[in-house]
């Protein structure tokens, strides 16, 4: 029994040195595999997206365009590649521009917009307002503004308190990318036209600041004389008549009805104008959408509400509509008032609303009015007047004692869902006006029209569908839950941990 012992020992101890060693060569094998592995592909910049939504990887939609793109494109990122790496959050992102700027056509220029002003100077002046992060794509003489805020979406939840859990978090990026460079590479743009013709404001010599704000809005606006084109371009996004002096003819009426019909969007901005003018047709195709037009002025007579010396110029209410297209085009006009600005509107004719009406085919309410209150009865009433103001009836009076409608809307859906807006003023967002603080509210709602009658981000869209980066969750509801889940994952394994170094101490020296 003792020399069986004694013989034991010795074959025991070599059998674990030849564990040992195998271990300690399977390990060296390991290291010497994935070493030279991990550094040859980071020289060669290869990676391995493991992710169930590919994350970090370009879609086969972007691929196969990029791979049969021909043009060259300049794509300028304001920040700095080097600062985006070492964002966590932004890996997407990250890994998506240098997947883009592998591509011999794709010119990525990426910059610090503090370090070098002079770019920023050189992409504002092609009309951008531009924040850290956003980026300009460019072929030939055609760019595209991609905001940088619209590269994630994210779902949250807010508990009792108000403390804010982000659920889930999507890549929608390489969408509106990939989208803005197809637009600027084909040429395609959502195109704002601007009737002339009648006296109407002009983008060169009226409109430019606004002409770039909606250029940042990927908007391009140009002038179109119905007169003498005798045709509304294929690419029309929306018409829009400012200011005229005199009526729309037959046939100009009868194209912009045709263009309707398929489901077109027109912008009517009608200041007052004190001559005889009648707008026979822009009151027949307003009309059409269940919008009829005073000829007024209209004024503030309760002095707390007009602008010192001018009752030409006042506050005016934005309508809380509980109609969801109305809600769409003034939520973000009432966040604005409720958190401290006012509306003001200046120099404005009114609209009503046909009544008796039982067409449920349009849905037609009112964005702005006169400030107003209820009276005893509980009916609306209001301080504003309109005075007469141009035109031919005879017959018009003075319209007081209820809130005048200065801003109206309507869809028809048996036109396909063409849209129609009308505003009693076109000098609110002429070069003089368009940057003053009164004038802020009546600015946003219209680049809300703008958006809800055709939102240009579809035009940017090739139908890369977002990626979902999920993240995960665990609701505690006790301190017993909280003990048992650390007794779980923190003690349960640190016991298994000392078990298992224990057996092998005692292996070791047995």
């Amino acid at each position: 029994m003792i020399i069986m012992e004694a013989n034991q020992k010795p074959f025991k101890n070599l059998k674990n040195r030849k564990f040992t060693a195998f271990a300690a060569a399977l390990a060296a094998l390991a290291l010497a595999v994935a070493i030279p592995v991990n550094l040859l592909a980071s020289r060669l910049n290869i990676i391995w997206d493991m992710t169930p939504a590919k994350l970090y990887e370009l879609s086969d939609t972007t691929k196969n365009y990029l791979s049969g793109l021909d043009k060259p494109i300049d794509f300028y990122f304001l920040m700095d590649m080097d600062y985006l790496a070492t964002d966590d959050n932004s890996m997407a992102l990250y890994y998506s521009l240098k997947q883009y700027d592998s591509y011999d056509n794709i010119n990525l220029i990426d910059f610090d917009p503090d370090a070098q002003p002079e770019l920023v100077s050189k992409l504002k002046d092609m009309g951008y307002n531009l924040s850290v992060g956003d980026m300009v794509i460019c072929c030939e003489d055609r760019s595209k503004h991609v905001l940088g805020v619209n590269m994630y979406q994210y779902d949250v939840s807010y508990d009792d308190e108000g403390n804010r859990t982000v659920q889930a978090a999507y890549f929608t990026g390489e969408n509106y990318i990939t989208g803005a460079i197809d637009a600027v590479a084909t040429g395609r743009e959502a195109a704002v036209y601007f009737l002339t013709g009648h006296g109407e404001k002009s983008i060169s010599n009226d409109y430019t600041r606004f002409d770039s704000n909606m250029t940042n809005r990927n908007y391009h606006a140009q002038e179109l004389n119905l007169i003498t084109e005798k045709a509304i371009p294929e690419d029309t996004a929306m018409l829009i008549l400012a200011a005229p002096k005199s009526d729309l003819s037959n046939d100009e009426t009868r194209l912009i009805n045709e263009y309707l019909d398929k489901g077109g969007n027109i912008c009517f901005l009608m200041s007052p104008n004190q001559e005889e003018t009648v707008y026979k047709n822009i009151e027949s195709i307003m009309e059409d959408f269940g919008i009829g037009m005073d000829y007024d002025i209209v004024s503030e007579t309760n002095s707390s509400l007009y602008v010192s010396g001018d009752p030409y110029t006042y506050r005016i209410n934005i309508v809380r509509n509980a109609d969801e297209e109305a809600t769409d085009l003034t939520s973000e006009l009432i966040t604005m008032t409720d958190s401290g600005y006012y509306a003001f509107m200046s120099n404005a004719r009114s609209f009503y609303q046909y009544l008796g009406s039982e067409d449920t085919s349009l849905e037609v309410g009112s964005l702005l009015q006169t400030v107003s209150s209820t009276d005893e009865l509980g009916n609306p009433t209001s301080s504003a007047i309109g005075e007469i103001y141009g035109g031919k009836n005879p017959n018009a009076e003075t319209i007081e004692g209820i809130p005048l409608d200065l801003a109206m809307y309507s869809t028809s859906s048996i036109r396909n869902d063409a849209k129609c807006f009308a505003i009693g003023n076109a000098e609110f967002i002429d070069d003089v006006n368009v940057s003053q603080d009164y004038m802020i509210i009546p600015v946003y709602l219209m680049l809300s029209v703008m958006s809800w009658m055709h939102d240009s981000d579809l035009d940017l869209d090739m139908g890369i569908a977002d990626k979902a980066k999920d993240y995960d969750s665990m609701t505690i509801n006790s301190e017993s839950d909280a003990n048992g889940i650390m007794i779980l994952f923190i003690a349960v394994p640190v016991v298994i941990s000392l078990a298992g170094a224990g057996v092998w101490l005692k292996r070791r020296h047995s």
